[in-house]
């Protein structure tokens, strides 16, 4: 979705260059490609593409069972599992099963308020951010994730 608007970079630099798809996430992000979306190579040139270990393979295979999320998703899953990586999702199903995996989940939501805590963009960037993404994924975000967003709480 940050590709879509044009912030791969920025999400790149909340998380210092750090992040990876797997060879499924690729592929999945990939096909648009074929009905002439430019997109995804903004992704691609950008984002590397990390192999699974064995045991994130055999995670991955264990994970097969579940038919309520996707095989990128799966995927992710079991690398961030066995890496002890990040996993970043905006899908409440995949988010609450890596939870029951033991995986560190960060949700469209913080993203973007990380976004503005360490000002990287300023709050009214993150809100036209948030308005495109919104427009590029068909998304709807509730009134109360969008507050959450963008309360000063600490």
């Amino acid at each position: 979705m940050f590709a879509k608007v044009d912030e791969i970079g920025t999400l790149s630099h909340l998380f210092d260059e750090k992040i990876a798809v797997t060879p499924k996430i690729r592929d999945e992000i990939s096909a648009p490609l074929e009905y002439g979306y430019s997109f995804p190579l903004k992704v691609l040139s950008r984002v590397k593409t990390v192999p699974l270990s064995k045991e994130a393979l055999e995670e991955y295979e264990r994970f097969q069972h579940n038919f309520t999320l996707g095989k990128g998703e799966l995927e992710a899953i079991a690398y961030c599992k066995k890496e002890g990586a990040v996993f970043a999702t905006n899908d409440i199903k995949a988010r609450e099963f890596a939870k029951r995996e033991g995986v560190f989940v960060i949700s469209l939501q913080a993203i973007l308020k990380t976004l503005w805590k360490k000002n990287i963009k300023s709050k009214e960037e993150v809100r036209e951010m948030l308005a495109k993404i919104k427009e590029a994924d068909n998304l709807a975000v509730s009134r109360e994730a969008e507050r959450d967003i963008f309360e000063e709480i600490e």
